[in-house]
């Protein structure tokens, strides 16, 4: 059953900026599934960074430079990985979209991806370095991603099946 209200998920996070107007203008809107996190959440910065901060306080604490210097070491890298992060999360979708016809991978209100039901021929699990994520696939190869941050990925992936067709998970 179609609506022009998009699906609600329980502890999703708020949507985008963009992404609000975007799904407004999207006909036949069935769900909405939010990314969960932000730029800032990506491991490549996060972490150097909580480092160079605990690194950080404990040099101040002994007094020592060489652990200062290690924390301005952290530092750098996270100052090197911020540009890294920043260009790949503007291809990260902040929402996913399904209507009758297509999935919309949208960021803050930009379409990245949109493919219809009818050219989907799979959904796909991939396992990169420990980290899984999802394809939905079309025929002509193109695929849009989905990554575990996504809001009721499960629900998603079910609902994406049945739209285009495919059989259901095992």
């Amino acid at each position: 059953m179609m609506s022009s209200q998009p699906s609600r998920s329980s502890g999703a996070a708020p949507l985008a900026g963009g992404d609000t107007a975007a799904i407004a203008a999207l006909p036949g809107v069935i769900a909405v599934h939010r990314n969960t996190t932000h730029w800032y959440n990506n491991a490549s910065f996060a972490l150097p960074l909580l480092a160079a901060v605990v690194v950080g306080l404990v040099g101040l604490a002994l007094r020592r430079g060489d652990v200062l210097a290690f924390a301005g070491f952290l530092f750098v890298v996270t100052a090197c990985m911020a540009p890294v992060v920043l260009v790949s999360w503007r291809q990260t979708p902040t929402a996913v979209v399904l209507t009758g016809d297509e999935i919309v991978a949208l960021h803050d209100g930009r379409t990245l991806k949109r493919l219809a039901w009818t050219e989907v021929r799979g959904v796909t699990r991939r396992e990169t370095q420990g980290n899984v994520r999802w394809h939905v696939t079309a025929a002509t190869g193109e695929r849009i991603a989905l990554d575990g941050e996504i809001a009721d990925l499960p629900g998603l992936l079910r609902e994406a099946r049945r739209l285009a067709g495919l059989p259901a998970a095992e």
